[in-house]
């Protein structure tokens, strides 16, 4: 196929509506992998499909939200250690948001954004989280 490692190339077809405009759009992706085929095209297509909706989950359930809360993709910040830090705090308050360590009342309150406020509002709580997370109360 022209490329080291390649054993398959898959082609998705993606089918969406868009509920704020109320249209729908179609793309079609193509992906190179060196996974293996299964000899079943059906069991091989839903594994491949199950592997591209994997990679999905990560994207939004991560990446999504560095770019929405942080605003991560704009960061001027280029120094690489300083960039590592900024990344470890941030997969740091995601984590605690997702904990709900800050109690939050309903699901609007357990988001990245509600938890920003609250530690905002509440810095000594919000150090001594991370002072019994490393045993340092």
């Amino acid at each position: 196929m022209g490329f080291y490692g390649v054993a398959q190339i898959v082609r998705i077809q993606r089918e969406r509506r868009h509920l704020k405009q109320g249209k729908d759009s179609r793309e079609t992706v193509y992906a190179v992998t060196s996974v293996a085929p299964i000899l079943d095209a059906t069991q091989n297509a839903a594994h491949l499909l199950a592997l591209a909706r994997d990679q999905w989950i990560i994207e939004n359930g991560n990446h999504y939200v560095r770019d929405r809360s942080y605003d991560e993709d704009r960061c001027p910040v280029r120094h690489p250690n300083a960039a590592r830090i900024l990344a470890t705090l941030r997969s740091l308050a995601t984590f605690v948001a997702k904990r709900g360590v800050h109690h939050p009342r309903s699901a609007h309150q357990a988001t990245v954004p509600a938890l920003h406020r609250y530690a905002n509002a509440h810095r000594r709580v919000a150090i001594r989280w991370i002072m019994a997370a490393h045993g340092l109360d």
